[in-house]
Protein backbone atom coordinates (compact mmCIF):
# COMPACT_ATOMS: atom_id res chain seq x y z
CA UNK A 1 0.00 0.00 0.00
CA UNK A 2 1.26 3.67 -0.69
CA UNK A 3 2.36 5.42 2.09
CA UNK A 4 0.72 8.54 0.69
CA UNK A 5 -2.77 6.25 1.53
CA UNK A 6 -1.30 5.37 4.94
CA UNK A 7 -1.70 9.40 5.75
CA UNK A 8 -4.48 11.85 7.26
CA UNK A 9 -4.29 14.95 5.01
CA UNK A 10 -3.79 17.16 9.03
CA UNK A 11 -0.50 18.41 9.53
CA UNK A 12 -0.69 16.51 12.74
CA UNK A 13 -0.90 13.03 11.42
CA UNK A 14 1.70 13.82 8.79
CA UNK A 15 4.13 14.98 11.43
CA UNK A 16 3.46 11.56 13.62
CA UNK A 17 3.92 9.46 10.71
CA UNK A 18 6.73 11.72 10.08
CA UNK A 19 8.59 10.70 13.52
CA UNK A 20 7.35 7.09 13.64
CA UNK A 21 8.72 6.33 10.96
CA UNK A 22 11.99 8.44 11.87
CA UNK A 23 12.26 6.69 15.01
CA UNK A 24 12.26 3.71 12.92
CA UNK A 25 14.67 4.82 10.19
CA UNK A 26 11.70 4.00 7.15
CA UNK A 27 13.67 6.32 5.38
CA UNK A 28 11.57 5.34 1.56
CA UNK A 29 8.60 5.51 3.78
CA UNK A 30 9.55 9.02 4.57
CA UNK A 31 10.86 9.60 0.91
CA UNK A 32 7.23 8.31 -0.20
CA UNK A 33 5.03 10.66 1.45
CA UNK A 34 7.26 13.81 1.38
CA UNK A 35 7.15 13.24 -2.13
CA UNK A 36 3.20 13.05 -2.42
CA UNK A 37 2.54 16.20 0.12
CA UNK A 38 2.31 19.29 -1.78
CA UNK A 39 5.11 21.95 -1.42
CA UNK A 40 2.56 24.41 -1.89
CA UNK A 41 0.59 23.56 1.34
CA UNK A 42 1.51 26.15 3.91
CA UNK A 43 0.35 23.92 6.71
CA UNK A 44 3.18 21.17 6.02
CA UNK A 45 5.99 24.07 5.99
CA UNK A 46 7.12 23.05 8.98
CA UNK A 47 7.54 19.46 7.96
CA UNK A 48 8.71 19.40 5.06
CA UNK A 49 11.37 21.98 6.27
CA UNK A 50 12.84 19.22 7.92
CA UNK A 51 14.81 17.39 4.79
CA UNK A 52 18.25 18.31 6.74
CA UNK A 53 17.57 16.31 9.98
CA UNK A 54 16.17 13.16 7.88
CA UNK A 55 18.99 13.94 5.48
CA UNK A 56 21.09 13.53 8.58
CA UNK A 57 19.90 10.92 10.56
CA UNK A 58 20.05 8.65 7.12
CA UNK A 59 23.78 9.54 6.43
CA UNK A 60 24.02 8.63 10.15
CA UNK A 61 21.92 5.39 9.76
CA UNK A 62 23.94 4.00 7.03
CA UNK A 63 27.46 4.98 8.43
CA UNK A 64 26.30 3.21 11.53
CA UNK A 65 24.74 -0.12 9.63
CA UNK A 66 28.16 -0.09 7.50
CA UNK A 67 30.59 -0.18 10.64
CA UNK A 68 27.92 -2.69 12.10
CA UNK A 69 28.31 -5.56 9.15
CA UNK A 70 32.30 -4.82 9.01
CA UNK A 71 32.78 -5.18 12.76
CA UNK A 72 30.70 -8.64 12.07
CA UNK A 73 32.45 -9.64 9.69
CA UNK A 74 36.17 -8.93 11.07
CA UNK A 75 34.47 -11.47 13.72
CA UNK A 76 33.42 -14.04 11.18
CA UNK A 77 29.86 -14.04 11.51
CA UNK A 78 29.40 -13.80 8.09
CA UNK A 79 25.73 -14.15 7.89
CA UNK A 80 25.11 -11.64 10.79
CA UNK A 81 26.82 -9.34 8.40
CA UNK A 82 24.72 -9.75 5.33
CA UNK A 83 21.47 -10.01 8.01
CA UNK A 84 22.45 -6.60 8.96
CA UNK A 85 22.76 -5.20 5.36
CA UNK A 86 19.21 -6.99 4.42
CA UNK A 87 17.68 -4.91 7.19
CA UNK A 88 18.81 -2.24 6.34
CA UNK A 89 17.87 -2.32 3.09
CA UNK A 90 14.54 -3.40 3.41
CA UNK A 91 13.64 0.58 5.03
CA UNK A 92 16.55 2.08 2.24
CA UNK A 93 16.25 -0.22 -0.54
CA UNK A 94 18.10 1.39 -3.67
CA UNK A 95 20.71 3.00 -1.13
CA UNK A 96 23.87 2.68 -3.35
CA UNK A 97 26.68 2.28 -0.66
CA UNK A 98 24.93 -0.26 1.65
CA UNK A 99 23.86 -2.16 -1.69
CA UNK A 100 27.45 -2.01 -2.75
CA UNK A 101 29.03 -3.32 -0.06
CA UNK A 102 26.67 -6.34 0.72
CA UNK A 103 27.53 -7.22 -2.81
CA UNK A 104 31.38 -7.16 -2.02
CA UNK A 105 30.84 -8.95 1.18
CA UNK A 106 28.43 -11.75 -1.33
CA UNK A 107 31.95 -12.23 -3.79
CA UNK A 108 34.19 -12.44 -0.67
CA UNK A 109 32.41 -14.96 1.06
CA UNK A 110 31.66 -16.89 -2.16
CA UNK A 111 35.17 -16.44 -2.54
CA UNK A 112 36.23 -18.47 0.71
CA UNK A 113 33.55 -20.89 0.63
CA UNK A 114 35.06 -21.84 -2.88
CA UNK A 115 38.66 -21.53 -1.34
CA UNK A 116 37.30 -23.73 1.40
CA UNK A 117 35.60 -26.35 -0.47
CA UNK A 118 38.41 -26.77 -3.17
CA UNK A 119 41.06 -27.00 -0.34
CA UNK A 120 38.60 -30.46 1.65
CA UNK A 121 38.14 -31.66 -1.84
CA UNK A 122 41.89 -31.46 -2.78
CA UNK A 123 42.80 -33.26 1.40
CA UNK A 124 39.94 -35.53 0.19
CA UNK A 125 42.18 -36.60 -2.81
CA UNK A 126 45.59 -36.69 -0.96
CA UNK A 127 43.91 -39.32 1.35
CA UNK A 128 42.30 -41.22 -1.54
CA UNK A 129 45.61 -41.73 -3.30
CA UNK A 130 47.33 -42.55 -0.54
CA UNK A 131 45.07 -45.34 0.11
CA UNK A 132 45.35 -46.89 -3.39
CA UNK A 133 48.58 -48.94 -2.73
CA UNK A 134 46.62 -50.63 0.30
CA UNK A 135 43.27 -51.28 -1.45
CA UNK A 136 45.42 -52.86 -4.65
CA UNK A 137 47.77 -55.07 -2.31
CA UNK A 138 44.39 -55.86 -0.25
CA UNK A 139 42.72 -57.41 -3.14
CA UNK A 140 45.90 -59.50 -4.36
CA UNK A 141 45.59 -60.65 -0.89
CA UNK A 142 42.23 -61.54 -0.53
CA UNK A 143 40.42 -61.22 -3.94
CA UNK A 144 37.16 -63.64 -2.65
CA UNK A 145 36.74 -62.09 1.01
CA UNK A 146 33.63 -60.48 0.80
CA UNK A 147 34.05 -57.81 2.78
CA UNK A 148 37.09 -56.66 1.74
CA UNK A 149 35.99 -56.18 -1.75
CA UNK A 150 32.59 -54.61 0.31
CA UNK A 151 35.05 -51.76 1.18
CA UNK A 152 37.27 -51.66 -1.90
CA UNK A 153 34.21 -50.83 -3.77
CA UNK A 154 33.13 -48.16 -1.31
CA UNK A 155 36.54 -46.73 -2.15
CA UNK A 156 36.50 -46.81 -5.44
CA UNK A 157 33.39 -45.03 -5.79
CA UNK A 158 34.85 -42.42 -3.46
CA UNK A 159 37.97 -41.94 -5.62
CA UNK A 160 35.61 -42.13 -8.98
CA UNK A 161 33.34 -39.48 -6.84
CA UNK A 162 35.91 -37.35 -5.73
CA UNK A 163 37.54 -37.45 -8.93
CA UNK A 164 34.64 -35.83 -10.99
CA UNK A 165 34.30 -33.35 -8.50
CA UNK A 166 37.89 -32.78 -9.30
CA UNK A 167 37.12 -32.19 -13.27
CA UNK A 168 33.85 -30.25 -12.89
CA UNK A 169 36.55 -27.86 -10.06
CA UNK A 170 39.37 -28.15 -12.95
CA UNK A 171 36.74 -26.62 -15.73
CA UNK A 172 35.81 -23.82 -13.36
CA UNK A 173 38.98 -22.72 -12.67
CA UNK A 174 40.22 -23.35 -16.33
CA UNK A 175 36.95 -20.83 -17.78
CA UNK A 176 38.55 -18.25 -14.53
CA UNK A 177 41.74 -18.15 -16.08
CA UNK A 178 42.62 -19.46 -12.71
CA UNK A 179 45.39 -22.33 -14.34
CA UNK A 180 47.30 -22.84 -11.02
CA UNK A 181 44.23 -24.40 -9.41
CA UNK A 182 42.72 -25.62 -12.48
CA UNK A 183 45.99 -27.41 -12.95
CA UNK A 184 45.89 -28.79 -9.92
CA UNK A 185 42.33 -29.89 -9.48
CA UNK A 186 43.56 -31.95 -13.03
CA UNK A 187 46.24 -33.40 -11.78
CA UNK A 188 44.46 -35.20 -8.51
CA UNK A 189 41.30 -36.22 -10.71
CA UNK A 190 43.94 -37.75 -12.67
CA UNK A 191 45.93 -39.47 -10.33
CA UNK A 192 42.49 -41.32 -9.04
CA UNK A 193 40.88 -41.56 -12.24
CA UNK A 194 43.37 -41.46 -15.24
CA UNK A 195 42.47 -40.70 -18.69
CA UNK A 196 43.93 -39.36 -21.77
CA UNK A 197 42.16 -36.29 -21.97
CA UNK A 198 42.70 -34.86 -18.10
CA UNK A 199 46.92 -35.68 -18.97
CA UNK A 200 46.61 -33.82 -21.86
CA UNK A 201 45.00 -30.81 -19.97
CA UNK A 202 47.82 -31.23 -16.98
CA UNK A 203 50.54 -30.85 -19.64
CA UNK A 204 49.19 -28.02 -21.98
CA UNK A 205 48.54 -25.96 -18.61
CA UNK A 206 52.15 -26.65 -17.26
CA UNK A 207 53.07 -24.81 -20.95
CA UNK A 208 50.69 -22.00 -20.32
CA UNK A 209 52.20 -21.53 -16.90
CA UNK A 210 55.85 -21.83 -17.82
CA UNK A 211 55.14 -19.37 -20.62
CA UNK A 212 53.64 -17.01 -18.13
CA UNK A 213 56.39 -17.33 -15.76
CA UNK A 214 58.95 -16.95 -18.45
CA UNK A 215 57.47 -13.82 -19.73
CA UNK A 216 56.54 -12.50 -15.97
CA UNK A 217 61.09 -13.37 -15.64
CA UNK A 218 61.52 -11.17 -19.09
CA UNK A 219 59.46 -8.54 -18.34
CA UNK A 220 61.71 -7.96 -14.63
CA UNK A 221 64.67 -8.29 -16.78
CA UNK A 222 63.69 -5.99 -19.58
CA UNK A 223 62.61 -3.31 -16.85
CA UNK A 224 66.02 -3.85 -14.76
CA UNK A 225 67.93 -3.50 -18.43
CA UNK A 226 66.09 -0.21 -19.05
CA UNK A 227 66.61 1.38 -15.57
CA UNK A 228 70.22 0.20 -15.73
CA UNK A 229 70.81 1.75 -19.21
CA UNK A 230 68.83 5.17 -18.35
CA UNK A 231 72.13 5.52 -15.06
CA UNK A 232 74.76 4.47 -18.00
CA UNK A 233 75.36 1.46 -15.90
CA UNK A 234 76.14 -0.40 -18.84
CA UNK A 235 77.74 -3.40 -18.03
CA UNK A 236 74.60 -4.29 -15.71
CA UNK A 237 72.00 -3.30 -18.56
CA UNK A 238 74.50 -5.71 -20.73
CA UNK A 239 74.52 -8.45 -17.58
CA UNK A 240 70.28 -8.38 -17.44
CA UNK A 241 70.25 -9.14 -20.98
CA UNK A 242 72.40 -11.85 -20.91
CA UNK A 243 70.59 -13.69 -17.95
CA UNK A 244 67.37 -13.01 -20.45
CA UNK A 245 69.06 -14.96 -23.57
CA UNK A 246 70.18 -17.62 -21.04
CA UNK A 247 66.44 -18.49 -20.45
CA UNK A 248 65.96 -17.66 -23.84
CA UNK A 249 68.04 -17.92 -26.42
CA UNK A 250 65.61 -17.37 -29.21
CA UNK A 251 64.61 -13.82 -27.49
CA UNK A 252 64.69 -11.75 -30.79
CA UNK A 253 64.06 -8.13 -28.92
CA UNK A 254 66.83 -9.01 -26.66
CA UNK A 255 69.35 -10.08 -29.15
CA UNK A 256 67.96 -6.75 -30.63
CA UNK A 257 69.01 -4.85 -27.51
CA UNK A 258 72.12 -6.29 -26.69
CA UNK A 259 73.82 -5.78 -30.51
CA UNK A 260 72.75 -2.15 -30.11
CA UNK A 261 74.12 -1.96 -27.03
CA UNK A 262 77.23 -3.63 -27.60
CA UNK A 263 77.74 -1.74 -30.44
CA UNK A 264 77.37 1.84 -28.28
CA UNK A 265 79.90 0.31 -25.58
CA UNK A 266 82.12 -0.66 -28.49
CA UNK A 267 82.08 3.38 -29.74
CA UNK A 268 82.19 4.95 -25.90
CA UNK A 269 84.97 2.99 -25.13
CA UNK A 270 87.03 4.07 -28.15
CA UNK A 271 86.16 7.24 -27.76
CA UNK A 272 87.10 7.76 -24.25
CA UNK A 273 90.39 5.83 -24.72
CA UNK A 274 91.10 8.02 -27.34
CA UNK A 275 90.05 11.51 -25.12
CA UNK A 276 92.43 9.77 -22.62
CA UNK A 277 95.29 9.67 -25.14
CA UNK A 278 95.02 13.22 -26.40
CA UNK A 279 94.92 13.84 -22.04
CA UNK A 280 98.22 11.69 -21.74
CA UNK A 281 100.17 13.75 -24.35
CA UNK A 282 99.62 17.04 -22.96
CA UNK A 283 101.23 15.41 -19.64
CA UNK A 284 97.61 15.46 -18.50
CA UNK A 285 98.42 11.84 -16.86
CA UNK A 286 95.98 11.42 -13.75
CA UNK A 287 93.67 12.75 -15.78
CA UNK A 288 94.27 10.25 -18.70
CA UNK A 289 94.17 7.49 -15.67
CA UNK A 290 90.93 8.63 -14.92
CA UNK A 291 89.11 8.39 -18.21
CA UNK A 292 90.85 4.49 -19.13
CA UNK A 293 90.15 3.69 -16.12
CA UNK A 294 86.28 4.37 -16.95
CA UNK A 295 86.45 2.34 -20.03
CA UNK A 296 88.07 -0.01 -18.51
CA UNK A 297 84.91 -0.46 -16.52
CA UNK A 298 82.83 -0.63 -20.05
CA UNK A 299 85.09 -3.39 -21.32
CA UNK A 300 86.92 -4.98 -18.27
CA UNK A 301 88.33 -7.32 -21.07
CA UNK A 302 90.53 -5.33 -23.03
CA UNK A 303 94.05 -5.72 -23.09
CA UNK A 304 95.03 -2.21 -24.76
CA UNK A 305 93.44 -0.52 -21.75
CA UNK A 306 94.77 -2.50 -19.64
CA UNK A 307 98.47 -1.51 -21.03
CA UNK A 308 97.38 2.03 -21.11
CA UNK A 309 96.76 2.34 -17.46
CA UNK A 310 99.72 0.11 -16.23
CA UNK A 311 101.88 2.91 -18.14
CA UNK A 312 99.84 6.20 -16.81
CA UNK A 313 100.03 4.20 -13.55
CA UNK A 314 104.31 4.00 -13.71
CA UNK A 315 104.68 7.62 -15.08
CA UNK A 316 102.38 9.10 -12.36
CA UNK A 317 104.86 7.32 -9.77
CA UNK A 318 107.74 8.73 -11.56
CA UNK A 319 106.16 11.97 -11.25
CA UNK A 320 105.25 11.59 -7.88
CA UNK A 321 109.03 10.71 -6.57
CA UNK A 322 110.30 13.29 -8.62
CA UNK A 323 108.14 15.86 -7.20
CA UNK A 324 109.28 14.38 -3.43
CA UNK A 325 112.84 14.72 -4.31
CA UNK A 326 113.10 18.32 -5.51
Amino acid sequence: MPACSLINTSPESFEQNIEQWLANNEFDEINDALQSASKNDSTLKETLNKKYTIDTKKSTFIENTSKKAKKLKQSNEWQQALDTYNNALKKIENEPRLNKEKTELLHERDHQVTTLRKDMLMKQADALISYQKIYKKLHKLIPWDYSAQFDISRYNKDRIEVARHLEMCGDQAKSNKHYIISRDCYFLSNKLDPTEQKESWVTKIDVQLKNKSDQKRYNELLTSYSTAYEKHAYNKARSHLNTLLTINPAHKKTKRLLDSLNKEIKELTLSKIRFGKELYSKNKINRALKVWQQALQLEPKNTEIKQLINRAKKVSKKIQSLEKNQ
